[in-house]
């Protein structure tokens, strides 16, 4: 036999299982980390653009407001848009019937809302949330209430206390003694509804 191979021979019959322990599982974390890198790179990829959509079964997808506001807000990002000093002509500044309801259910969108529920019944908070949803308003967040109240209350922020009569309206619907109060612009959403057991 050639040297080489005894010396080949004699360095394989030194190592020992043992030694090849630590390396083995390096080995194997840097395989695992890497797998995991490339399945989250990929899904991210995938995904980056339905990020704040609220449809994700259509090609083409548009930015969910309700989503979207909820996320500025909480990283204290303005959502209100500015307005150019324009003076526009008086024909113009005349909307007709058609746009003021149209800019009415832009608003309505908009405006984020939270439904709790007080009463001992389960599953009122998200049949109101239903239809108002089906009243052209954003989609509600829902939730419990700690204390029993006995009136359903509507409570809105002043900035967005123009849609107080239309919120209130479709309210009463479903709960007719329903009230109305403002609040001031620290609540976390623009719209709470509190629902009582009348």
């Amino acid at each position: 036999m050639s040297q080489f191979i005894q010396n080949l021979r004699i360095k394989v019959s030194e190592i020992k299982p043992r030694n090849l322990v630590y390396p083995g599982i390096i080995s194997l974390f840097i395989i695992v980390t890497g797998v995991l890198f490339s399945f989250s790179t990929q899904f991210i990829a995938k995904n980056i653009n339905t990020a704040f959509s609220g449809d994700t079964s259509s090609e083409s997808s548009a930015l969910n407001m309700t989503n979207y506001t909820l996320v500025a807000k909480k990283l204290g990002i303005s959502t209100e848009s500015k307005k150019n000093a324009v003076v526009e002509p008086a024909s113009v500044a005349s909307s007709s019937p058609a746009s003021a309801e149209t800019s009415q259910i832009l608003d309505k969108k908009s405006i984020t809302i939270s439904i709790l529920n007080s009463t001992t019944k389960s599953g009122v908070a998200t049949a109101l949330s239903q239809a108002l949803l089906s009243a052209g308003f954003s989609k509600a967040t829902t939730g419990n209430e700690k204390k029993q109240r006995d009136t359903t209350t509507v409570t809105i922020k002043k900035s967005s206390a123009s849609l107080s009569d239309a919120l209130l309206e479709e309210v009463r619907k479903i709960y007719p003694n329903a009230t109305a109060n403002t609040t001031g612009e620290s609540a976390s959403f623009d719209a709470t509804i509190i629902i009582g057991t009348e």
